[in-house]
């Protein structure tokens, strides 16, 4: 029964140490723009009319036919260093024109690779007033970019 016991003991304990060697493939990067809007008198955040919301290249429209409050996930493309985004709101048609870096880092062998997007910049938009929040694109942070209305 003893023998038994180290036995099973020893099993464990090799496999409690295996897992260790394993890589740690948590990533804090993410290929998504967080944009949230605001009201420009108050500053409070706004409940806006949207009848879409699309990416120039993104197959998708991100928002349609809703009214929106919150944070706006935007996907950007690493194979690109600037996105277009429509906005067709209550207000009409606005513009946003996004610029960014993208650098890669080697996670591990088994993980790959991560994309790192910063220096995130506008070079045009038909917004009242724009504020970079964030310039290097994080999973944790929730609002990259505010947009006033």
């Amino acid at each position: 029964m003893k023998k038994t016991f180290l036995y099973i003991l020893a099993l464990f304990f090799m496999g409690v140490v295996s897992c260790a060697d394993d890589p740690d493939c948590i990533t804090s990067t993410t290929d998504f723009v967080n944009i949230r809007f605001y009201e420009m008198e108050n500053r409070d955040v706004d409940t806006l009319a949207v009848n879409s919301v699309t990416v120039l290249g993104v197959d998708s429209v991100l928002l349609t036919d809703e009214e929106f409050r919150g944070t706006l996930r935007v996907p950007l493309n690493p194979l690109a260093d600037s996105a277009i985004i429509s906005f067709n709101t209550e207000f009409g048609r606005d513009t946003l024109v996004l610029t960014y870096q993208t650098s890669t880092r080697l996670v591990s062998e088994d993980c790959g690779i991560e994309i790192l997007f910063s220096n995130v910049s506008y070079t045009r938009n038909d917004f009242d007033s724009i504020a970079i929040v964030n310039s290097t694109l994080i999973e944790e942070i929730n609002e990259d970019i505010r947009i006033f209305n």
